[in-house]
């Protein structure tokens, strides 16, 4: 991965390499963006620029050593941590049984999510975590000396998944990194991160991609149009990672139908399909669940902006355009704030690990009387 095979960020990739030229480089960085914005791509080119022998002015060689060890990741000075969950009858809590899915992710592609990692290691329905037991390794390996004589770095992925005694467990490590380190933390979710870990990190912004840089950027990754790379997006908000998923799988809606049925279903109190929608919004994994509130949360807002707004800001795949075509009119000034705080609280709850059918049946009966609410 270089810059040039980052899509779009061209300030903060510049940015970066004059701070490499000039050797200005802090030993603790936070690359934070939403998903699909570039942040592990960039900080994949960033560790290869650092590493390279003859960096030229724009971007890493490409020819170097160094350079084709990161090309096939496997640079002895590049070390990798990321959420994972312990395997039955293991031992020490690390990510080493991972690290083969984990290469063959990162040579495929540096615009994947947390779905896309769960799908891999078939891990629907565990909770994932960065443990103790693999920060007391990535201390072991940082305590090393370089092979090569120059850097050390580690690329953390979604930081926010270590547990309290992880991240104190790093602390010392970020306040007092061992000579010639630096560490590459990339979240999704930074307000996640502890307060003292925090602090210690130089933070870097990835700022989310517009619809046309991240269609042009979804063209090259994946051989389709432009036209219908920017279909995706659109869908997506300009998340590259979930414009892959959906046009991997060819469905453009794959929530539409549970979103519909429910919809209808709170409107006239219909236990029975509640019941059942339930039973299915609860057998996916967590990540799915929280998936599946995000996009109710994104179809209730579109039906503000079609209502209020104006059509070219509508993000609307032809399927959901004609059911919210009707339903919107249900959503209106006067309850689609409550919709709103409902459905960010129940991700919350999902994310804090409460009961899935408890969260969905309390919040159907709540969007009930809120549906059934009349405009003022």
């Amino acid at each position: 991965m270089q810059f040039s095979d980052v899509v779009s960020q061209t300030v903060i990739a510049s940015r970066l390499r004059d701070g490499a030229r000039s050797g200005k480089v802090a030993h603790a960085q936070l690359f934070e963006g939403p998903e699909g914005s570039g942040a592990l791509a960039l900080a994949r080119a960033y560790a290869r620029f650092l590493h390279c022998l003859s960096p030229e002015e724009e971007d890493s060689c490409g020819i170097c050593s160094s350079c084709v060890a990161h090309a096939k990741l496997q640079h002895p000075d590049l070390h990798w941590a990321f959420p994972f969950f312990k395997k039955d009858g293991g031992g020490k809590s690390v990510s080493d049984p991972f690290q083969i899915q984990w290469r063959e992710s990162m040579i495929d592609t540096a615009y994947f999510g947390l779905e896309d990692w769960l799908g891999k290691i078939g891990a629907d329905k565990k909770q994932l975590f960065i443990s103790v037991d693999e920060a007391m390794e990535i201390n072991r390996k940082l305590s090393l000396k370089a092979f090569h004589g120059g850097y050390k770095i580690l690329i953390l992925w979604l930081p926010e998944t270590m547990r309290v005694d992880t991240a104190n467990k790093l602390l010392k490590l970020i306040e007092e990194p061992t000579e010639k380190t630096i560490l590459l933390f990339v979240s999704q979710n930074a307000d996640r991160l502890l307060p003292t870990i925090l602090s210690r990190l130089q933070r870097v912004h990835i700022p989310r991609l517009s619809d046309e840089s991240a269609a042009a950027g979804l063209s090259i990754l994946s051989g389709i149009s432009v036209e219908k790379a920017l279909g995706w997006v659109h869908v997506t908000e300009g998340n590259i990672t979930a414009a892959m998923r959906l046009s991997k799988s060819g469905d453009e809606s794959p929530d539409l139908e549970l979103f519909s049925s429910w919809m209808r279903a709170c409107w006239a109190r219909d236990a029975e399909t509640i019941m059942q929608g339930s039973s299915e919004f609860a057998s996916p994994g967590r990540e799915s669940q929280k998936r599946f509130v995000k996009y109710a949360l994104h179809m209730v807002r579109q039906c503000i902006v079609g209502n209020y707004g104006t059509k070219e800001l509508v993000r609307l795949t032809p399927g959901e355009a004609a059911f919210l075509e009707k339903f919107r009119t249900f959503i209106h000034h006067d309850n689609v704030v409550d919709l709103s705080e409902l459905l960010e609280n129940a991700h919350k709850d999902i994310a804090g690990n409460v009961n899935a059918k408890v969260v969905f049946m309390d919040l159907s009966i709540q969007v009930h009387i809120l549906l059934r609410r009349d405009a003022a």
